[in-house]
């Protein structure tokens, strides 16, 4: 079984614009090449074989995709620092009005 995550992680480095869509694109043309040069092979590669090397390739995929999703998120999202939502500020006006009851 071959490795396909170097592979793969070098075409996406070479995109000229590294986004979902270009990486989707990618890794849809990756995949029917994967399935091209396998299913030409001489003798024919057992089914099991070819699907154990699309597995490979998807796993290489979900590895460079969650790496991409890492580099995305900045280091203290909105989230982190974002004010209390309006329900939790009326949840915690309620609990201190409770309180002092």
């Amino acid at each position: 079984m071959a490795d396909y995550y170097p592979l793969i992680a070098r075409a996406v480095g070479g995109l000229e614009k590294n986004s979902g869509e270009n990486r989707r694109a990618l890794y849809d043309r990756a995949r029917t090449a994967l399935v091209s040069q396998l299913r030409g092979v001489e003798p024919a590669l057992d089914e099991t074989d070819i699907t154990r090397e699309r597995l490979a390739l998807e796993e290489a995929i979900r590895k460079v995709e969650a790496e991409a999703a890492k580099r995305s998120r900045p280091e203290n999202s909105e989230a982190d620092v974002a004010e209390p939502s309006l329900r939790d500020r009326g949840l915690r006006d309620f609990r201190e009005t409770m309180a002092e009851a």
